[in-house]
């Protein structure tokens, strides 16, 4: 089956991986795809099929305008990148794709309008709508014209893909979606990149001592590390060989390394710096515990999966997502969200009893194996075309 990918990103961070590993998932299955974006095959670090590695042109530029431009041009930007990308479909021809796939972005038509002018099959995953509480502000004047698109283009796709149960609630109760025709498939790992038997730790942390909760994300508000810090201060004299590991950059990162030492933790917190995710599985094996400190109640964060993937037992708040993939007691232990208290008991409790953190360990790991991995997605997403069965 010749597959068509559109996307509007700039494939760089957990999209880019994202991207890239379904991708490689249909290369495995023997499925050739076309990769149809503002950057071109381009996917971060994620090795595909004819893609190159480093940052080119095409995405330097990108990145360009989608910070500079006012957002309401940053939007009818959007809009008009709907006829490049409609102009690189007829290059590529109707001969060539016979399953148009696309990560959902707003304004973003060209999936439903060429499925239905070649008629294709079109599935879209859905990360988030018009209508999501973005981190990006969207101007108020094209949102009606946002919200209106999205009803066109979920009318027209064959199924949608949704990363989290809250999602296809959304899904169904603001945009009158059929329930039959949306499926809920959180994010995943690679078990054979995240192999626990497999990847060393990097040379610079060899002989690190201590048992390690980590972190790996941008440094941004919305992740709560503030909330982490508070948390891990809390617990500390329960377990007195508690570190705190960091994986990442961003704004917050002055203000974390501030609180740490006003709170005399400086000498307990590891501060990385920005990690690569060809180098992220060395780290993250150094991890006795993978914390996610605070989220959003749609998305599906990565990070919990590929902690998983290594026998990590999760640390995560009662997002709706999180509960999707993680059950309390199991995989790892669930706390009510923003709540600093519950996040410092759920981190104790896992680092002080040996045999529960066994045996979660041994879940999480196998989740990943029998369900979370990128390979079931990729044939998940396939399993919703005509004439094909689950």
């Amino acid at each position: 089956m010749k597959i068509l990918y559109l996307h509007r990103t700039q494939a760089k961070g957990v999209e880019g991986v994202h991207i890239g590993e379904i991708v490689k998932a249909w290369q495995k299955m023997g499925h050739p795809v076309e990769i149809l974006s503002p950057v071109g095959a381009q996917l971060g670090d994620t090795p595909v099929a004819g893609a190159p590695r480093k940052p080119g042109f095409k995405q330097k530029l990108f990145k360009f305008i989608s910070s500079r431009l006012p957002e309401f041009f940053f939007e009818l930007a959007e809009l008009a990148y709907n006829l490049i990308a409609l102009n690189q479909a007829r290059k590529l021809g109707r001969a060539n794709v016979d399953f148009i796939f696309e990560r959902y972005a707003i304004f973003a038509l060209a999936g439903a309008f060429l499925s239905r002018r070649w008629e294709v099959p079109f599935v879209i995953e859905i990360n988030y709508t018009s209508r999501s509480h973005l981190v990006r502000e969207r101007s108020a004047l094209l949102k009606p014209l946002a919200h209106r698109l999205d009803k066109y283009i979920f009318a027209r796709a064959t199924g949608l893909v949704a990363v989290s149960t809250r999602l296809k609630e959304h899904l169904m109760t603001d945009y009158g979606i059929e329930a039959e025709r949306i499926i809920v498939l959180p994010n995943a790992a690679d078990p054979d990149v995240f192999d626990p038997s497999k990847v060393a730790p990097p040379v610079a942390h060899v002989g690190l001592q201590g048992k390690i909760i980590g972190f790996v994300g941008g440094f941004y508000p919305w992740h709560g590390l503030d909330l982490l810090l508070q948390a891990f201060k809390l617990m500390a004299d329960r377990v007195p060989d508690a570190k705190l590991m960091l994986i990442g950059d961003g704004p917050m990162l002055p203000v974390i390394r501030e609180q740490s030492e006003k709170e005399g933790m400086a000498d307990r917190v590891i501060l990385t710096g920005r990690i690569g995710h060809n180098d992220l599985p060395g780290y993250v094996t150094l991890f006795h515990v993978g914390v996610m400190p605070d989220s959003n109640d749609y998305g599906s964060p990565m990070k919990i999966f590929e902690y998983m993937a290594l026998a990590k037992p999760v640390v995560v708040p009662d997002y709706g997502p999180l509960l999707d993939a993680v059950e309390d007691g199991r995989e790892g232990r669930i706390f009510k969200a923003r709540d600093v208290g519950g996040m410092a008991d759920c981190l104790a409790a896992l680092l002080s009893d040996d045999a529960l953190y066994r045996r979660m360990s041994e879940q999480a790991r196998e989740k990943i194996l029998t369900k979370h991995n990128w390979m079931n997605n990729g044939k998940a997403i396939l399993a919703m075309l005509p004439g094909r069965t689950r």
